[in-house]
């Protein structure tokens, strides 16, 4: 049976997800997004973070939490935005590690209780992380935003991040949505990498997992940029794909011929 490290010489898989925040590839875009992060870190209240799927999002917030430190922030992270109002609020307050309250108020009240002594009495300030934000209803985008009212609207105790698809950068513009779009204190659409950055992160992949040879020939690039739109995930789907057809059938290098047979069949050569 053949084996992508061994038939390319690789330490690891080069577009492994599994990679730690410390080697991921310092994208322009992902830059522009963590600068903005950092920026958030020290001012507190609601960022929203958009992008297509697959643009980084994740990775970038991941990032950013393990850059905190543990004495100064309690990073909390959910994709779980399918609850309706109440459920948000005893997801938040599970979150915590408070107990349940019986009523929606009580919930509410503990909550942000918890989020003012966390950052007055103990030093430390949450970070909440809503991931998959644009599947979020009005009403429990309208109680996530009612938590951040502090000592009547004038203090930011903790940060919000709203991290979602690019749907939820145009909900943000209905009607019914404008008293939760007036608080967004920061906000980043992030897109995808231009050709240039998607040969950069490519190679710089590729040298990451231990390649000392040329793999992806000129216009293999132009074709991965092509279908990929420049979102890192789809990047590294169809490097992966292509590298696997490469070694089936039994080619030491990738070119846009390759790229095109992996994107239009389902079919992978056995030999």
């Amino acid at each position: 049976m053949k084996d992508l490290l061994a038939w390319f010489g690789f330490k690891q898989y080069p577009f492994d997800k599994e990679i730690k925040t410390a080697d991921i590839v310092d994208t322009p875009v992902l830059k522009e997004a963590f600068a903005r992060l950092e920026y958030m870190k020290r001012r507190g209240g609601i960022m929203l973070l958009t992008g297509d799927p697959g643009v980084g999002k994740t990775i970038a917030t991941r990032r950013f939490a393990d850059t905190l430190n543990d004495n100064l922030f309690n990073v909390i992270y959910t994709p779980l935005s399918t609850l309706n109002r109440g459920d948000m609020l005893r997801h938040i307050n599970a979150l915590l590690g408070l107990q349940n309250r019986f009523t929606k108020s009580a919930n509410y009240q503990q909550i942000q209780k918890e989020l003012l002594d966390c950052k007055e009495q103990r030093g430390r300030t949450v970070v909440l992380v809503i991931d998959e934000a644009h599947l979020l209803k009005p009403g429990p985008l309208e109680e996530i935003r009612l938590l951040t009212n502090f000592k009547m609207d004038s203090f930011d105790p903790f940060l919000l991040i709203l991290s979602g698809q690019s749907d939820l950068k145009r909900m943000m513009n209905f009607a019914v949505m404008e008293p939760l779009n007036q608080r967004v204190r920061m906000r980043y659409h992030m897109t995808g990498l231009s050709e240039q950055d998607t040969v950069n992160y490519i190679k710089s992949r590729l040298k990451w997992a231990g390649c000392t040879a040329p793999i992806f020939k000129e216009d293999a690039f132009a074709a991965i940029r092509e279908y990929s739109y420049g979102f890192p995930r789809l990047i590294g789907n169809i490097c992966e794909e292509a590298l696997t057809y490469a070694m089936f059938c039994d080619q030491k290098t990738v070119d846009a011929d390759i790229i095109l047979k992996v994107k239009t069949t389902d079919d992978m050569p056995t030999k």
